[in-house]
């Protein structure tokens, strides 16, 4: 009987609170073990000048950073979604096991670690996202109206919240009045995005419309997006998601909607261009839910798996103990700290050739940063340019251009480069080449 008894299996709520305890841990160790990395350092500079809405997404991650910093909003948000899904499946399914079920599974899916610990738009929409579901299911069309709003305000595919909830009711053959308090609530909210963007000649809107529907795409972007989807939503919960959309229970259509809704625009999008994997984020919130509800083997098997995902990725950020010729990951979170002690420059200006190493250069040095040398077009490009007095000196620093010559001709002389390298534990991540531009012209 002993024996017998050792094999029992883990039960389900003391697995919950062991994917909960491992997800948080995994958090706080990425939070205090990585760098800022150079997305976050935009948004931060986003923070510095608040206004209605940006080059790239609406301002709701700039707000938040202003309020709280950059880390501590990716950690009180992702805490607040895992919130968020317990209350959501609690009202879907009831109380007992499945609102665990769907808040540990949620705790340890890949893109959602990202979100709770990297602060982007997709921080506060997942964090809305949730809430404006709860709510629409539960037919409180004021919090709908505030949540959805919210979730305007954090990225532009919160409007995908509406589509789902349109779908759900055609198929009911039924349109509360409370939703059209809703709408007005959540369109309220918005105008300063749209205001924004009029002020702007529709920039933002333009940026987005190209940026997920133009260029060149096809079966083998399309290929990628399934990649990146089996990585960020995880190999056994992706497939899951998609057995929840077309097979799940009838009164649950609204959620299921809510999953579809991001992976047919997204999925659409990347046969049109090249995209980003995290696009689709906020199918898997409704997802997990939804796998609460199904067999335990389910639950158990996406869930394990991602946290094996999870814990090899943050072993190898934190740890690394792998080879790669080219490490995007630790690229992306480690090195830039080293950006520092450019601080020490008596200049006017540091330029870079992208609005991602101009961000870090801000964020490390204080300094003013800009773009130069044909950058993609981005906020910087909205922002009065930062002014070189005469006589004074400028920095132009990269990961291999030299400066443009757009820049050149306005000093009298270019020296340089000298190397700036950085490593982590061995490894080489970063080598930036730094020019000076000395004694600016009229």
């Amino acid at each position: 009987m002993a024996h017998r008894s050792a094999l029992r299996p883990v039960p389900h709520l003391t697995l919950c609170l062991v994917l909960l305890v491992a997800s948080a841990a995994v958090r706080l160790a990425l939070v205090l073990g990585t760098d800022v990395y150079f997305d976050e350092a935009y948004y931060w500079q986003w923070s510095r000048h608040l206004d209605g809405g940006y080059f790239d997404h609406s301002p709701g991650v700039a707000w938040l950073i202003a309020l709280l910093g950059i880390r501590p909003t990716a950690l009180v948000c992702g805490v607040a979604t895992v919130g968020a899904v317990w209350g959501l499946a609690r009202d879907v399914h009831g109380p007992g096991e499945a609102p665990w079920r769907a808040a540990a599974l949620w705790s340890v899916v890949p893109v959602g670690i990202l979100a709770g610990v990297w602060a982007t738009p997709d921080t506060p929409l997942l964090l809305f996202w949730t809430l404006a579901l709860w709510a629409l299911h539960r037919e409180r069309w004021v919090l709908a109206g505030l949540a959805c709003g919210l979730a305007l305000l954090s990225k532009y595919p919160g409007v995908l919240l509406a589509a789902a909830f349109v779908a759900a009711c055609v198929r009911a053959r039924r349109l509360p009045a409370g939703a059209w308090l809703t709408a007005l609530l959540g369109v309220g909210l918005f105008l300063p995005v749209v205001a924004w963007n009029a002020r702007n000649d529709w920039a933002g809107f333009a940026f987005q419309l190209q940026h997920g529907l133009g260029g060149q795409g096809g079966w083998r972007t399309f290929g990628e997006f399934l990649l990146g989807q089996l990585a960020l939503g995880g190999p056994v919960l992706v497939p899951l998601t998609v057995a929840y959309v077309v097979r799940g229970p009838r009164e649950q259509f609204l959620l299921r909607a809510a999953a579809a809704a991001p992976l047919l625009l997204f999925g659409y999008a990347s046969v049109r261009t090249r995209g980003e994997a995290n696009w689709p984020a906020a199918a898997y919130l409704s997802a997990c839910v939804g796998v609460a509800g199904m067999h335990a083997r389910w639950f158990r098997a996406a869930a394990l798996v991602n946290l094996a995902l999870v814990l090899a990725v943050t072993s190898h950020l934190l740890f690394p103990l792998l080879r790669f010729e080219r490490d995007v990951l630790l690229a992306r979170t480690h090195g830039w700290e080293v950006l520092g002690t450019l601080a020490r420059e008596d200049v006017a200006v540091v330029y870079a050739p992208s609005y991602q190493l101009a961000s870090e250069v801000a964020y490390f040095t204080g300094l003013p940063a800009d773009t130069a040398g044909g950058a993609r077009r981005s906020q910087y490009d909205l922002w009065p340019r930062p002014e070189v007095p005469v006589g004074r000196d400028a920095l132009w620093y990269s990961e291999g251009k030299p400066p443009p010559a757009e820049l050149t001709e306005r000093f009298s002389t270019v020296e340089g480069p000298r190397e700036l390298t950085s490593d982590f534990r061995g490894r080489r991540v970063h080598t930036f080449l730094v020019w000076r531009l000395r004694d600016a012209r009229p």
